[in-house]
């Protein structure tokens, strides 16, 4: 009988120690979900704004902002692109607060990924930008970011490349 509930006693620990593994399992793949989601949108929505706009503009630092139209190339990256979307405003998207945020026409900047996902690094690259060097425009476009705490923490870095749909003349 003792030897009989000390087997089950073990069964019951192994069984639960297996439940309580798969939980914190899930809610990682969860965090790792939501992170890979939030910062994929940002990029997603950030790529489709740059690929048909127009004066491309890498910053070299995030107070480096042109107030008119203007191009600069930076391929050893920066962290701030400025550029005229085809609704001609001028948009600014930066990382501040570690938040992908936005600007339009020198305005607030507005965060459009979530607060549970903390940005470590985003990075511009424009190649091609002025009208005279022959290169059709690109900009690629890197970030890290993460999310969750100790147990379920997810981090996840993404890279796209964006050439411009317009032909420059």
């Amino acid at each position: 009988m003792i030897i009989s509930m000390g087997v089950f006693a073990i069964a019951a620990l192994i069984g639960v120690g297996s439940l309580l593994a798969l939980t914190n399992a899930q809610r990682k793949a969860l965090v790792f979900q939501s992170t890979q989601d939030n910062i994929r949108f940002a990029i997603e929505s950030m790529a489709r704004d740059i690929r048909t706009g127009n004066f491309y503009y890498c910053g070299s630092n995030l107070t480096d902002i042109p107030v008119t139209a203007s191009f600069k190339d930076c391929s050893s990256g920066g962290p701030s692109f400025n550029f005229t979307n085809v609704s001609d405003q001028r948009i600014t998207y930066q990382a501040i607060d570690n938040r992908i945020q936005k600007s339009q026409d020198g305005g607030p900047f507005q965060a459009i990924t979530s607060g549970d996902v903390g940005i470590e690094y985003l990075t511009f690259y424009v190649i091609g930008s002025p009208t005279d060097d022959e290169l059709h425009p690109r900009v690629t476009i890197v970030a890290s970011g993460v999310a969750g705490s100790e147990s379920s923490r997810s981090e996840l870095s993404l890279q796209t490349t964006v050439s411009q749909r317009t032909v420059q003349r």
